[in-house]
């Protein structure tokens, strides 16, 4: 998983404290700022996805998603997100969600575009990895783009 991102170490006891902490529920209310879901494949977990709200008012989100390398081009993650966004824009006010990953991080890029978010641009130099800046892809999907998607 670390190949495309900076990802710190985490013990079991806190990724549970973490999905403890916000509850689907309050997704569902409009409150909150992060979200947590465990992605399993045939009973094991292989991966997560995170909802950051940047603003509710707004109807601003960030998602995020990683997946264990053992678990890659099987179609998992792409099955798991399209399973979660429809639960985001029926259910919550979000009308906005945006998703970066590196320029180089190929599956990445095919996984959002399958999904019908649009790249909106590149954010030169936005993070270090391994001690050297990498450029992102940006891509967002709106409440307007999803929705007819569903009749």
């Amino acid at each position: 998983m670390r190949k495309h991102q900076p990802l710190r170490e985490v013990s079991l006891a806190q990724l549970r404290a973490d999905l403890a902490t916000a509850s689907v529920a309050d997704l569902y209310r409009g409150r909150g700022d992060r979200f947590v879901w465990i992605i399993e494949a045939s009973g094991e977990p292989c991966g997560w996805i995170t909802l950051v709200v940047a603003n509710w008012d707004h109807g601003l989100a960030e998602i995020g998603y990683a997946l264990s390398t053992q678990f890659h081009n099987r179609g998992i993650m792409a099955q798991a997100l399209s399973l979660l966004l429809p639960e985001i824009f029926l259910r919550t006010t979000l009308e906005r969600v945006e998703a970066r990953c590196s320029v180089d991080n190929e599956a990445s890029r095919k996984v959002l575009e399958k999904l019908g978010f649009t790249h909106e641009g590149t954010l030169r130099s936005y993070f270090r990895l391994r001690g050297k800046r990498i450029d992102h892809s940006l891509y967002a999907l709106l409440r307007i783009d999803f929705l007819p998607k569903l009749s």
